[in-house]
């Protein structure tokens, strides 16, 4: 990968409909260490093909991500961009479980700039599976895992209408080796604590439930449900069955407890569904007693809208249908915080 000129990076975003946020990370990524240093591809002289493969795009965001993929004609802003996004990349591996911020390029008019984080994350494979290799994660899992990448851009395309990676900060976490795939569920070590939309006991209400592994900034592993088959209980309990002793054996690390953040968990969820998995999903979590905004995350995860208006939402199925008249009568959804102890 050869070093770009820095360029000026408000002109830069100016030009190619990037936003003045993505300006300042550019500024912020500017004095990285270039990431042919790390083991990145070059994108001018490496194969596209078999970087892309890992992330099994779907296949019309295949053909637009090799029609976009960097060429020596591009203009010198573009392919800055894309060498600083994998920079940052470089930069970040094996700092999880801190959170790195990405530009969201959902709306860029140009659609190279629009795949650059895919590219970026691309030409970062092979430091990736080395470092996945040494850390002693079979490859089993690290493809798994890397399979998320397709779901996200395709995603991107159903929510904006077109390819891109809007969740690049979150496959940032997968770079980081902050997240694996376990079957059904994938897993991202982390700490007990307030974050986002996470909530958590303070170290009061912890101290009474006798836990000392329930204590804010202990270790844990937040639970993630990926886009795919229905939640089915067997699948959910062979996924949890594997995570303590994929981590301990491949990482080293013996979590005991995991955590999961989600709508899913919303207890009027049943109420108004009924029965089925994601009652039983829920029956496997003890809620903490606060709780988080959660129309967003159903209108983003059910919906695949950008927006909560539930005049425009999908109305295919009964979850569908079932999560938009619940807003459109005044209620609302929110995101609840359960947790559980990981079996042996």
């Amino acid at each position: 990968m050869h070093d770009h000129a820095t360029p000026d990076t408000v002109a830069l975003c100016e030009r190619h409909g990037l936003g003045a946020d993505t300006a300042r990370w550019l500024d912020a990524a500017a004095g990285l260490p270039h990431p042919s240093g790390r083991g990145a591809a070059d994108p001018l002289t490496a194969e596209a093909g078999p970087l892309l493969e890992p992330f099994a795009l779907e296949a019309a965001d295949h053909a637009e991500v090799l029609a976009a993929w960097p060429h020596a004609s591009w203009p010198p802003g573009l392919l800055y961009l894309v060498e600083r996004m994998a920079a940052r990349a470089a930069a970040d591996a094996g700092t999880a479980p801190d959170w790195q911020d990405w530009p969201a390029l959902q709306y860029a008019r140009d659609v190279r700039a629009r795949c650059a984080p895919v590219v970026a994350f691309a030409v970062s494979l092979p430091w990736y599976l080395e470092r996945q290799r040494g850390l002693g994660v079979p490859d089993e899992v690290t493809f798994a895992t890397l399979r998320d990448v397709g779901r996200q851009v395709a995603a991107n395309r159903r929510m904006f209408g077109g390819v891109g990676l809007e969740t690049a900060g979150w496959v940032g976490v997968q770079f980081r080796s902050g997240l694996y795939e376990l079957g059904r569920l994938q897993y991202e070590p982390n700490r007990l604590a307030n974050q986002a939309s996470v909530r958590w006991f303070d170290a009061g209400s912890a101290r009474a439930l006798g836990r000392g592994d329930l204590y804010p900034g202990q270790p844990c592993l937040r639970i993630h449900i990926p886009t795919g088959p229905p939640l089915e209980p067997g699948a959910v309990r062979d996924s949890l069955k594997r995570a303590r002793r994929f981590f301990r054996d491949a990482l080293g690390a013996d979590y005991t407890v995991a955590t999961c953040s989600s709508w899913l968990l919303d207890p009027q969820l049943p109420q108004e569904l009924g029965g089925g998995n994601i009652a039983r999903f829920q029956e496997l979590f003890t809620l903490v007693e606060a709780s988080a905004p959660g129309d967003s995350d159903v209108f983003r995860f059910v919906h695949n809208r950008p927006d909560t208006d539930p005049g425009r939402a999908r109305r295919a199925t009964r979850l569908h249908r079932v999560t938009a008249d619940h807003v459109a009568a005044g209620g609302h959804w929110h995101v609840r915080t359960g947790w559980l102890d990981l079996p042996e």
